[in-house]
């Protein structure tokens, strides 16, 4: 139903666009996307490969782990027709394959080879007049037998083929198919000699590619590096020499894959990594583009489309994104334009801001200003010319707004309007309306403006001719002036100071001073916010995003009826400091020494070299905002830089919509149904630190929103209904992770499916008993369960940390900073999971030693400890019927465990385990009653573990069958809903429905 899993396979050809997605191959196409008819039973989708084409007809072989599929294609101008005719199995894992066109090859029949992990190549004939097996015409191995990890295969026919693979030690291997060393007259084995073992890398090579007539060779591994080596093949493999030129280092983790892209004559290699980004390098191994590609998740696979000239990556999370490289590689648009300098040699542009998508005006270090108009061509010269008429005083201060400039310096503030049409500068007005040297001048709207100055004092003037509407009173601090300023309505203004602080003004009435009401501390640390942006406003609130100097953008809410201010939210995103948000898609600011522009659609769209974050930089958006311009200064010199941030892609993904599920491992995940809806949402979390909420809608996916509270992995999540209002509904959200860390937050959903999600309070729990130094004071916390009191607002909180501690707390909605410790008892290992049963008002709680505790409400007195596993429990589910508790655990030791308690005495009452049924640590499990009410008679078990096969059990019979099996790699636990649907999630997420496991 929905499958968001590792996207291995990636081919481009004429006919489309082929992609694994898990255990499914899709090919899209301009006529349609296409699932083709093969579901490989045990693997994930990690190759293909086409035979000629044969009048209309062309083979497709797809491979797995270790099985293959041969797929008909029929095409024809309308659609194309696909017809699975064959399925086959290997011994050992397929990691290259490769079409042949033998010369004694029939027309009724194909040939192919799969190369294994061994060194094992299976040649193959398959008869596409009948159904029988492909027949095996020879088994070749080379002499050296070492684990591959990649295999590039080269050559038409089997006597001249070639095997170049990478091995886990970082050594490049070459043999060929010709001279065999040793001949088996009883079978069809042959061996051949290696031609070539090169030291290549310190690590597993994951990656190899060639071009034979550039004479380059390429090699990506473990250690980081893209390795150039020159090729030369005077004959046949026998005659090869290869020989290293220089290791390339763009990328921070393991480098998975690579392609040589030709473009209008030149040779390129483009690499991509663990670390989500793609690397193009030149033929002599220059970095020439580095871009972000997949929001953070591992790219494993690139193709190149040389018609289209658009590079393809596919990633952990199942997407496909294309990048257009026309003109992207010419230098001149990627790299920035200096322009002319002044004039005179002492004299340069210290700041600057552009008028129109043509003119940048500059403040000159001579406190003169400069304009000069930027031709479509940037790499045609430009000029400075001076305004006339320009009054001469010291500046600090230079903004512009629809053509209007703003001059500012010691009490004095100077305005000109731009007239276009005469490229005049008018001055509006100049004369002082200030105290002390003025820090700020914040547009508001064309006509309205607040200005501060490093006294602290505070104006909103009015119109050309600066009359003042409201004295505004700022905090005395030692640097008081504003950084950003909101005019929300004519009644409330919100400022940001350079301390730090955002503050919310309100005043009764257009005539009166603005008085301040609020104030939200060190928004974003001890610098002030760099813009707001207001989001939305009604009758009650407002809301406003805010960005700073820290990898977060702050969502706050203005509450109109008691003139309140609160964050609600925060937003991670991949910049270092954050400058402006000119559209909802576009974030713009600074990483490093670069400008970055990054897009909530498409991911880093830019990432321009300027020597570092500084305010002497502008941008401006033309075009329908698809084309950006930059202008900065360098070294007392002027760049400007202008491109397209979208560039087009191909038609056959354009419809595209890809999935925003979490790009490491999800941890926890959670279901709830909004009130009078059917469709469930999905809360889950992981390792990439967010808590994601997803709706649900038959076979599709669609994020709502998202939660950055926490600062490190989240690894268990609860969520208790509080109360629902006509057709919405509200829910309080409790997450714990890394770095001792609480979270609380409030969730709501109306009738629409709008999400509303405010964070209430973030707790770091310092460990009990460090006092005694028993442990460290930031432990992980591994999980929590939370009771709801009689009254609705007031909680019980049961949290577990990595340190053996379980800790229960007292928390009251209407004080949620206020977190009071009641009681906690320190169980000597690490707990795995807790879950309330509230039946029995009774704390179940799994640990690393493969026992459960149950301990009542106070954490006082143990009721129950059973030994269940001789390793740790990794998951437990519980089903309380009437006095009985069943409880169905599984552990490291590939067991699981059924086990039934009387609660009325805490005695165990019955025990059964299961093992064999799978070969690795079980992960998920679930207990499920087919119909309501249904008694212990009526209760199956489905399992899963790392092995990805799924079992249900009979938990009466205790008979068991394999119904299936995931996609999901590493999965960490699985669910199930009232609509009969298995949730598995770990590295990737996947819904089934339970009768077609069935």
């Amino acid at each position: 139903m929905v499958l968001i899993s590792d996207a291995f396979g990636l081919e481009i050809s004429p006919t489309g666009i082929l992609v694994g997605h898990g255990d499914q191959a899709v090919l899209y196409s301009s006529k349609a996307k296409v699932e083709l008819p093969a579901h490989l039973r045990e693997g994930k989708v990690r190759g293909f490969a086409w035979s000629s084409s044969s009048k209309s007809q062309r083979l497709l072989l797809l491979y797995s782990e270790n099985e293959y599929s041969l797929i008909m294609c029929t095409s024809s101008s309308e659609e194309d027709h696909f017809q699975l005719i064959y399925d086959g199995e290997t011994r050992d894992w397929i990691n290259a394959a490769l079409f042949l066109d033998d010369d004694n090859e029939s027309e009724d029949s194909k040939r192919f080879v799969l190369h294994t992990s061994h060194s094992a190549l299976l040649y193959l004939e398959y008869d596409l007049t009948s159904n029988a097996d492909c027949t095996v015409l020879e088994l070749a191995r080379c002499s050296d037998s070492s684990i591959l990890y990649y295999t590039k295969l080269h050559g038409t026919s089997f006597d001249k083929l070639a095997i170049i693979s990478g091995n886990a030690f970082g050594e490049l291997l070459v043999w060929q198919t010709q001279f065999p060393t040793e001949t088996d007259s009883k079978s069809v084995m042959k061996t051949y000699p290696l031609l070539l073992r090169l030291e290549a890398h310190n690590g597993v090579i994951h990656a190899i590619e060639f071009d034979l007539e550039a004479q380059l060779l390429v090699t990506t591994s473990d250690d980081r590096s893209v390795k150039f080596w020159n090729i030369q093949k005077p004959g046949d493999w026998t005659t090869a020499e290869i020989k290293p030129m220089f290791s390339c280092y763009g990328h921070s983790s393991r480098v998975m894959c690579v392609v040589i892209l030709k473009i209008d004559g030149r040779t390129f290699v483009a690499s991509g990594g663990e670390d989500s980004y793609v690397c193009i390098w030149s033929s002599s191994g220059e970095l020439i583009l580095k871009r972000r590609q997949q929001f953070g998740a591992p790219i494993w696979r690139l193709g190149f489309s040389q018609d289209a000239e658009i590079l393809y990556s596919t990633s952990s999370t199942g997407n496909l994104v294309g990048q257009n490289l026309k003109g992207v590689l010419n230098r001149p648009k990627i790299e920035p334009t200096m322009l002319s300098s002044l004039g005179d040699v002492n004299e340069f542009v210290r700041n600057l801001k552009f008028v129109n998508n043509e003119i940048v005006v500059g403040l000159s270090s001579s406190n003169r200003l400069h304009y000069t108009r930027i031709s479509p061509d940037s790499s045609h010269g430009n000029n400075w010319l001076v305004v006339k008429d320009f009054p001469s005083y010291k500046r600090t201060i230079l903004e512009v707004f629809e053509n209007v400039i703003a001059t500012c310096g010691h009490r004095r503030i100077t305005l000109h309007r731009y007239n276009a049409d005469t490229n005049d500068f008018e001055q509006l007005f100049d004369g002082i309306r200030m105290k002390g040297t003025i820090r700020s001048f914040q547009f508001l709207s064309r006509d309205r403006y607040l200005v501060s100055d490093n006294l602290g004092y505070c104006l909103l003037l009015q119109t050309h001719q600066l009359h003042i509407e409201s004295h505004i009173a700022l905090f005395n601090n030692r640097e008081p002036w504003i950084t950003a300023a909101l005019l929300i309505s004519e009644h409330y203004l919100l400022l940001g100071n350079r301390e730090g602080h955002v503050m919310l003004y309100c005043r009764s009435s257009a005539t009166d001073d603005f008085q301040l009401k609020d104030t939200v501390r060190y928004l974003h640390g001890k610098m002030g916010s760099n813009f707001f942006k207001l989001l939305s406003v009604n009758g009650e609130n407002a809301h406003v995003m805010s960005g700073g100097h820290e990898a977060f953008l702050k969502y706050l809410n203005v509450s109109f009826a008691n003139s309140t201010l609160r964050v609600s939210q925060r937003e991670g995103i991949p910049l270092a400091w954050v400058e402006a948000s000119p559209t909802e898609d576009l974030i713009l600011g600074f990483n490093d020494n670069h400008i970055v522009a990054w897009s909530r659609r498409n991911d880093v769209l830019l990432q321009l070299a300027c020597g570092g974050g500084h305010r002497c930089w502008d941008f401006r958006l033309s075009d329908g905002d698809t084309l950006l311009s930059i202008a900065y200064v360098k070294q007392k010199r002027v760049f400007f830089y202008r491109n397209s941030l979208y560039n087009a892609v191909d038609n056959r993904i354009k419809d595209i919509k890809p999935n925003t599920w979490h790009v490491r491992n999800c941890n926890t995940l959670r279901l709830i149904t909004p009130r009078n809806q059917s469709d469930p949402f999905i809360l889950s979390a992981g390792d990439d630190n967010i808590i994601k909420v997803t709706q649900v809608s038959k076979d599709s996916l669609s994020q709502r929103a998202e939660l950055h509270s926490h600062i490190s992995t989240v690894r268990s999540l609860q969520v208790i209904p509080h109360k629902s209002n006509g057709d919405s509904s509200t829910w309080l959200v409790f997450s714990v992770g890394g770095r001792s860390q609480l979270c609380i937050s409030q969730l709501s959903i109306d009738a629409c499916n709008k999400c509303w999600i405010s964070e209430l309070a973030s707790h770091t729990l310092h460990n009990v008993a460090s006092s005694r130094g028993t442990s460290t004071i930031e432990a992980r916390l591994m999980a929590i369960d939370v009771v709801q009191q009689s009254d609705g607002d007031h909680f019980s909180v049961y949290v577990a940390g990595g340190d053996g501690n379980i800790s229960h707390y007292n928390w009251v909605l209407g004080n949620p900073s206020q977190l009071d410790l009641k009681h906690f008892v320190d169980i000597q290992r690490c707990p795995l999971g807790i879950q309330w049963i509230e039946s029995k008002a009774m704390l179940l709680v799994s640990t690393t030693k493969g026992e459960v505790y149950g301990f009542d409400h106070t954490l006082e007195t143990t009721c129950v400890q059973l030994q269940l596993h001789v390793t740790g429990i990794n998951t437990i589910d519980i089903y309380v019927d009437q006095h009985l508790l069943h409880i169905l655990s599984g552990g490291d030791d590939e067991n699981i465990k059924y086990t039934v308690l009387n609660l009325n005495n805490n005695n165990v009452e019955h025990k059964t385990e299961y093992s064999g049924l799978h070969n690795a640590q079980v992960n998920a499990l679930a207990i499920h009653c087919p119909t309501e009410g249904t008694k212990a008679s009526g209760m199956f078990a489905y399992t899963c573990s790392i092995d990805r096969q799924i079992y249900r059990i009979d938990l009466k019979t205790h008979k068991y069958s394999r119904v299936g099996y995931t996609c999901i790699a590493d999965v960490k636990g699985m669910l199930m809903d009232e609509d009969q649907r298995m949730y598995f999630y770990g590295c990737g997420l996947q819904i089934m429905s339970l009768s077609n496991a069935l």
